[in-house]
């Protein structure tokens, strides 16, 4: 006795008084009612001690607890606390029950969830009370097991496992009470699930799995890959038992293992391989399973995994199952423990007919799937005899009838449809009913084409006829499992037959091996893992390291200091002997007279009876590596200026759209300028302005990007380097403005360069105005030229990797300098660095194009805060000069002159066509206008007056203005044509005697253009 009064019940007690589980089984199986049954175990319970009195409660659908079985409790106790709700302070168990845990009170007196019943219990001398739930399969609380005593005591270990034995006892009677009870209300459901129960092992609710004798998985079924389909991706083939169920654990699936996973697994693996008896297993997702596991006479486990949670299994409706799994097991066994391939279709044959009760039957192979155009081979034919009284097969006639044309019909229907063919009237196959006839010498009443697959591919066809019950769909899916063996042990015969070629051939391999080592062009070498001792090298190594093959065999790669990288010759090792593979890894291999070698090693381990060997492989890339080095420069090179080329197309696509927009503001900017100071708002012409000037930097926007885009290509000639910096010294300088020093420092025997001087013009004019912006406080640029040579030995640090003589340009400030991730991207189109009303990112992509189209190349060095250096190499010759001169083009602003000839103004844009049509109107002009060129001829046509001019879009999807410009001067040869094209580009350098003007064009250019055309006199 503890010091509070409550003791510990010890005494004779032993586990031999627990109850066995014989109790309940024989009870059930006399279909004892449930309340006998649960009287009778807890009769049985109080006879093995005396002084506790037990109880059963049933737990109804309201939460209520009702009197199951207390023989010895008083019966007006019963009575008032029978349909107790149960709840959390509603005695010992209602709260077991509510809690669904166990629950002991030792003292009911002093005890608080005894407040509301403990009166009630004093009077009947009820002191102690400990109570369990009875769960069901599920989990669920069916009830509660009560163990009262007339004293306050606590349970000992017996009494424990006593309550715990006797709840499972109670748990089965009351499940399979209220089984019963639901199969009586769902006859139909019940009959059904029976008939479902005797189908094949994948239409049942059982998994079914086979392991071999290393407990390796030889097949399951797919309701075994449901039951664990968090971890079904490893239910192949070969797949270790211990290794499924320890993924299975750390996945979570089974909840047992929860927590303790390794200690779980040990305890699984040692139950698995000597397997006693059934037991429960619940999944994480709370599926209960029975588990069922025997061991096979080839020492393999078989393994049953039913489905408890729902239904209840019987012998009866599992008998054709366990015969169908019993059929599989012998028929694996025996292929798994001693495997016969002359015989596995005689026995697979067998195995269907017995298992199916069917009268005769064969089996065809399928041949030549692969090439699309499948042949049967029959491989067995069995009939059933009853010689001698008993029941038997013999072997059938294997005759040439089986392998005609009498059965192609049938067969194609089962490879076409890759389903079983069911056919129980014989009137709809004749000619199988004629083979039956000519074959066995029987009727054939009913017959099933059955296919069987092995990995998802037709291995063979089985037939069998004359099942007593017929045949049917359902039947078809019982059969299933017993189809699956047989593909698989098909596909093992052939396996089989394919090692016995592969051992033939083996010998031949090997002899074609040591041709292939020694004669191959690879360097080869074969080293002794442990020792790293050279044991075979072929000629190609000999050649390469220039040893003799007795210099090297039997010592080691140190000995030989064969690899001037030791480390790396190391890592090697360490990839090989880790992942049995290494790929490309250049090293640097020492030749016998002490010569470096660049290589490519290629290393694999090869396992063998004796030690482990390596292989390595290698090429020589010494020579190659000088070549793949200008390859790569040439490819950088390559590739920048075709990105160049695209970006160019696209600006140029770009601009020829954007042309459009901005003719509609610039001149519709105009436009309201020209109106009458009286007309307008004063307040309104300074936003106008601000428009026309945004207009003209776009324009000048488009300019840039039509140059860096359009396809002229170049005008190259010879150009005097120091003529032409001399000649543009004094505009330089007023572009870099008083606080920037200009510097020349030509070299006067630097040769003349071959290039377009107008491109090159231009690409040193971006570069000065970058120089000046990157000098906003003043500073120095230097300007220089000289002549260089790169030949092919030279390690080239620029662009170019094409030797020759070249004219150097360097542009050279002193100001703010650039990042290594700005220099990365300096020439790409549309990148700036300056804000977006100081720069558009053209500049330098346009400089870059423009030395490029001359075969040039440019190059820039920067540091931040430390300036920057533009290098521009330009192709040159000796002995050539040129005479520079200089273009200076000034801009007209006349004034602004109108006129009153009728024009016509075609264009495909309406937009454009309106504003154009608008201003000219404005200037006095009489405008008829067209909506493209097919309405500009119709409107040229039926016009009665004289048109004078023609001012026409170039660029038009239906024909362009210049061949619209052709069929009108035709028509009227006095008319005068102006052309307007955004794309000056695709315009031929000469149109005849048409005059062009790009857009956007100001309508002061335009004005003066038309006059121009027509003559100054109207």
């Amino acid at each position: 006795m503890k010091d509070d009064g409550i003791r510990y019940l010890t005494g004779q007690n032993t586990l031999q008084a627990l109850p066995d589980i014989k109790i309940i089984l024989e009870l059930i199986s006399k279909r004892v009612s449930l309340n006998d049954t649960l009287n009778t175990l807890v009769e049985y319970l109080e006879a093995n001690s005396k002084e506790m009195i037990c109880s059963i409660l049933l737990l109804d659908d309201e939460n209520r607890l009702r009197h199951g079985a207390a023989p010895n409790l008083p019966q007006d106790y019963i009575r008032s606390i029978d349909g107790t709700e149960i709840g959390p302070n509603k005695g010992t168990c209602g709260t077991a029950a509510f809690r669904n845990q166990q629950v002991v009170v030792t003292d009911i007196a002093n005890d608080p969830l005894w407040v509301e019943f403990k009166d009630l219990a004093l009077i009947y001398d009820l002191r102690a009370c400990w109570s369990t739930p009875i769960r069901s399969s599920t989990g669920d609380v069916l009830g509660t097991f009560a163990i009262y005593y007339n004293k306050p005591c606590k349970p000992s270990e017996f009494h424990l496992q006593l309550i715990d034995q006797a709840v499972y006892l109670a748990a089965i009677a009351i499940e399979h009470a209220r089984v019963e009870e639901n199969l009586v209300k769902s006859e139909q459901q019940s009959h059904q699930l029976r008939i479902q129960l005797t189908e094949a092992i994948e239409s049942l609710t059982e998994g079914f799995a086979l392991y071999d004798a290393d407990d390796r998985l030889v097949l399951c079924n797919s309701k075994y890959r449901e039951f664990y389909q968090e971890s079904a991706d490893l239910l192949v083939p070969g797949q270790r038992f211990e290794d499924h169920i320890r993924i299975s654990a750390h996945r979570g699936q089974v909840a047992d293992a929860v927590g303790r996973e390794e200690e779980w697994v040990q305890e699984r693996v040692k139950q698995h391989q000597n397997p006693k008896r059934s037991y429960r297993q619940k999944l994480g997702n709370g599926r209960w399973l029975l588990i069922s596991e025997q061991k096979t006479a080839g020492g393999g486990i078989a393994g049953v995994r039913t489905d408890i949670t729902r239904q209840v299994l019987y012998e009866e409706e599992l008998r054709a199952s366990f015969h169908l799994i019993e059929s599989i097991r012998i028929l694996l066994e025996k292929y798994i423990v001693d495997s016969d391939s002359s015989q596995v279709f005689e026995d697979l044959l067998l195995t269907i007919l017995n298992t199916s009760d069917s009268e005769f039957g064969f089996i065809a192979e399928v041949q030549g799937v692969e090439s699309g155009s499948p042949s049967f081979v029959i491989r067995a034919s069995k009939s059933r005899s009853a010689k001698v009284g008993l029941p038997g097969f013999e072997t059938g006639p294997l005759s040439e009838i089986l392998g005609s044309d009498l059965l192609e019909s049938f067969f194609d229907q089962i490879v076409k449809s890759r389903e079983a063919v069911i056919s129980c009237q014989p009137g709809e196959e004749p000619r199988l009913c004629s083979m039956a006839q000519d074959l066995f010498g029987k009727e054939l009443k009913s017959c099933l084409g059955l296919p069987i697959y092995s990995q998802g591919n037709l291995a063979g066809v089985a037939v069998i006829a004359n099942r007593s019950a017929g045949y049917s769909e359902q039947y078809v899916e019982f059969l299933k499992p017993l189809l699956i063996t047989g593909g698989t042990l098909i596909k093992a015969c052939r396996n089989e037959m394919i090692r016995v070629k592969n051992e033939q051939a083996l010998q031949v391999s090997e002899e074609r091996f040591s041709r292939i080592f020694h004669l191959n062009p690879l360097g080869k070498v074969i080293i002794n893992f442990n020792t790293e001792q050279l044991m075979d090298v072929n000629e190609s190594f000999l050649i390469t390291t220039q040893y003799a093959r007795e210099e090297i065999l039997g010592k080691t790669i140190h000995e030989l200091n064969l690899f001037a990288d030791s480390v790396h010759w190391q890592e090697i090792v360490g990839i090989a002997r880790k992942e049995g593979m290494v790929y490309d890894q250049e090293t640097l291999l020492q030749a016998k007279g002490g010569e470096i070698r660049s290589i490519q090693c290629y290393a694999c381990s090869i396992q063998t009876t004796g030690e482990p060997l390596l292989l390595v492989m290698f090429k020589d890339l010494t020579e190659q590596k000088h070549a793949r080095e200008l390859n790569r420069q040439l490819q950088i090179q390559l590739q920048h200026g075709e990105k160049m080329k695209a970006m160019g197309q696209l600006a140029a696509e770009v601009a020829h759209e954007f042309n459009n927009i901005l003719v509609g503001i610039n001149m519709n900017a105009e436009l309201l300028l020209l109106t009458e100071e009286n007309e307008l708002p004063e307040e309104y012409r300074g936003p106008l302005e601000e428009i026309k000037n945004s207009g003209e930097r776009a324009t000048e926007l488009i300019k840039q990007m039509l140059s860096f885009g359009r396809k002229k290509e170049p005008n190259p000639s010879w150009i005097n380097l120091k003529t032409l910096f001399e000649s543009h010294q004094k505009m330089y300088q007023r572009i870099l403005g008083e606080g920037i020093k200009l510097q020349l420092d030509l070299e006067s025997n630097t040769k003349p360069a071959w290039a377009d001087e107008a491109e090159l013009e231009q690409a040193l004019m971006n570069l000065v105005v970058n120089a000046r912006d990157a000098m906003p406080e003043g500073g120095t640029l230097s300007i220089r030229t000289q002549n260089v040579l790169f030949t092919e030995d030279q390690p080239v640090r620029e662009y170019v990797t094409i030797p020759g003589s070249y004219s150097q340009i360097s542009v050279i400030d002193n100001g703010c300098g650039m990042s290594a991730e700005t220099v990365e991207q300096i020439f790409e189109p549309f990148f700036t660095t300056k804000p977006a009303e100081m720069g558009t990112g053209l500049g330098l992509s346009t400089v870059f194009r423009d030395i490029s189209n001359n075969g040039g190349f440019i190059s820039v060095e920067s540091h931040l805060g430390e300036g920057t250096e533009f290098r521009i190499y330009l192709p040159q010759e000796q002995g050539k000069t040129v005479e520079t001169h200089a273009n200076a083009t000034a801009a007209s602003h006349d004034p602004i002159i109108g006129g009153s000839e009728t024009l016509l103004v075609c264009d495909n844009e309406e937009s454009v066509l309106i504003v154009v049509s608008a201003l000219l109107e404005k200037l006095g002009y009489s405008v008829i206008k067209a909506l493209g060129p097919h309405q500009a001829i119709r409107a040229a046509r039926s016009h009665n007056g004289k048109i004078s001019l023609l001012l026409t879009d170039f660029n038009m999807p239906e024909m362009n203005g210049q061949q619209l410009a052709k069929q009108l001067v035709e028509f009227d040869p006095d008319l005068k044509v102006i052309l307007l094209s955004g794309m000056t580009g695709d315009i031929p350098e000469y149109v005849d005697e048409f005059e062009l003007i790009q857009k956007p064009a100001q309508i002061g250019l335009l004005a003066q253009k038309i006059r121009k055309v027509l003559g100054d006199e109207h």
